[in-house]
């Protein structure tokens, strides 16, 4: 019996998804965080794995394939590496999803962790992972747990990595002809996320999501309004309501066709791409564009977008009393900066879905600081208050 329950916390632990890793692009000067060495490879951002080929030595069941999102980090003027799986991998402790390591060559990191369970077994993991190609690596892993009697497993398999593949539909949107409100979508691979910012019949800002599966350039998702907590106040876990559908046509490389309902109102507009017109220019090369939450405070999430350099930031979040609130940001924002400061804007007065058109009002409030520690980590200062940020993955 005893043996049976260490078997199961070492593959909760380690067998549900042991390690994977993704695939970066080679050194091109500064990637967020500082400028590092350019005969190693920037491995920063958000990267997808599989494992696969198990084999297991010792009186304990075989390893499951597995699969997910990963992000990995360097640091700055260094070889060291942080890996940490995201989704894909069951972690229990949290800290079993964090291995540290360095660049053995400037094509390979080996990252690893060690770590003891509560009944005195302990486990390491350790993972070797080889760049093919600029967006491709293979790799080995192996995990070995002892239990506290002396009986020992080891694990072997095979990883393969893939760069997380973003859209040119990822950023903001709008309709030319109804300023003040608009999109924000985030394509990973087949799979969408995206907001609607808008305002209720009052012309208080709202914001309502949606999510799922982009099929032959079309995707269709039931509209969520939220529920939360105020900033102010202790958190507590926001709530969705359905309030309508969306859809939206994708085939188009320059507009999006939009349609709605919303509390039995239906509606459509033809979206156009906001950095365009808001900043007209080459979009910034890092991985930054998209989805970050805080982890610990979900339901609560940023929007970011960089080009000709101009950052465009909104903060989804809620007002006092629980309902859905938008702030956005706008300044300078350059390809070699790792700071992002700028005057948050609440915008009321603007039009509600199906209403008639209205031109909102821009009133400032605090400063936001985002300061840039990788593609994917961030932190974000607001009000004397820090929020450790990350690339959201889904």
């Amino acid at each position: 019996m005893k043996n049976n329950l260490l078997i199961s916390i070492c593959l909760a632990l380690f067998m549900t998804g042991i390690l994977g890793v993704e695939i970066p692009s080679y050194a091109a000067g500064i990637s967020i965080g500082k400028d590092a060495d350019s005969a190693y490879l920037d491995i920063n951002g958000l990267w997808n794995f599989n494992t696969s080929d198990y084999t297991v030595t010792g009186t304990c069941p075989p390893g499951n394939p597995a699969s997910g999102t990963i992000s990995l980090t360097k640091e700055a003027n260094s070889t060291r590496v942080t890996l940490v799986f995201l989704s894909g991998m069951t972690c229990n402790p949290n800290e079993a999803c964090v291995y540290q390591g360095a660049f053995q060559t400037e094509k390979n990191i080996v990252v690893s962790n060690h770590l003891t369970d509560s009944s005195g077994g302990t486990i390491t993991n350790t993972i070797s992972i080889t760049w093919t190609s600029p967006t491709s690596a293979l790799g080995t892993g192996t995990s070995v747990y002892n239990f506290s009697n002396g009986v020992s497993c080891t694990w072997n398999y095979k990883i393969t990595l893939s760069q997380h593949a973003g859209s040119d539909k990822t950023g903001w949107w709008y309709d030319k002809d109804a300023l003040g409100s608009g999109i924000s979508i985030e394509i990973q691979n087949d799979k969408l996320f995206m907001g609607w910012y808008t305002y209720d019949t009052s012309g208080n800002p709202i914001w309502m999501s949606s999510s799922g599966v982009v099929t032959n350039n079309s995707f269709s998702g039931t509209l969520y309004k939220w529920h939360g907590w105020y900033l102010e106040d202790s958190y507590s876990l926001p709530t969705p309501e359905p309030v309508g559908t969306v859809n939206l046509d994708l085939s188009d490389a320059n507009s999006t066709a939009f349609s709605w309902t919303y509390n039995g109102i239906s509606g459509n507009a033809t979206m156009v791409k906001f950095m365009d017109s808001l900043a007209p220019g080459e979009r910034d090369s890092r991985n930054i564009h998209g989805w970050w939450y805080c982890p610990g405070l979900e339901g609560m999430g940023f929007f970011m977008e960089a080009q000709a350099e101009v950052m465009f930031l909104a903060w989804y979040n809620y007002d006092i009393f629980g309902n859905p609130l938008w702030w956005t940001a706008s300044d300078t924002f350059k390809p070699t900066d790792e700071t992002f400061v700028a005057t948050l804007k609440e915008w009321h007065g603007g039009q509600c879905p199906g209403c008639t058109y209205e031109l909102p009002t821009a009133f400032d409030k605090e400063k936001v600081v985002v300061e840039f520690l990788s593609d994917s980590t961030a932190r974000l200062i607001w009000n004397g208050r820090i929020f450790n940020i990350e690339r959201f993955v889904f």
